[in-house]
């Protein structure tokens, strides 16, 4: 199997995915904020909460909105190396694993752990140094095994 794009094409893809995540969260959070504060949810009586409650979910999703903002600054400042197959796995690389019954891309990114993005049809996760596939791949190389998910590294772009 070929490479299935370029490194710049996975990042402007993530980038995307992960910016209409912010404007999402950000546009929900607003429109959360206005039910809660607006006539129609006042409380009318002590037991009444439904404005209390829009506010905190208001306030959690301007907090992921703020959280995406951030990913987004990380991702836009990475730095994309080129890796030959025998060196160790880094930030920025982009692997190929043979599990058992199916092939998978990968590129390790600092943030964004789990966004999937298709480039040139072919779909590639993202996943960071801290999720349990990541310290795996973090200093492996090109044909070594990794043990859970049983699975064998066949490159490292």
């Amino acid at each position: 199997m070929t490479v299935p794009m370029n490194k710049s094409e996975i990042l402007d893809a993530v980038l995307r995915s992960l910016r209409a995540d912010f404007e999402n969260r950000l546009r929900v959070s607003k429109k959360t904020r206005e039910q809660g504060n607006n006539s129609e949810s006042r409380a009318e009586g002590k037991y009444d909460t439904l404005s209390i409650e829009e506010n905190y979910l208001a306030d959690g999703l301007a907090k992921q909105a703020e959280s995406a903002a951030q990913a987004i600054t990380l991702i836009e400042k990475m730095q994309l190396r080129t890796f030959a197959n025998n060196d160790p796995i880094d930030l920025s690389a982009l692997i190929e694993i043979q599990f058992a019954h199916a092939t998978e891309w990968f590129f390790l990114a600092p943030v964004a752990g789990g966004t999937e993005v298709i480039c040139a049809g072919t779909p590639v996760t993202v996943v960071t140094p801290e999720s349990p596939l990541g310290q795996q791949l973090l200093g492996s190389r090109a044909g070594e095994k990794i043990p859970a998910p049983s699975a064998k590294i066949l490159r490292v772009v």
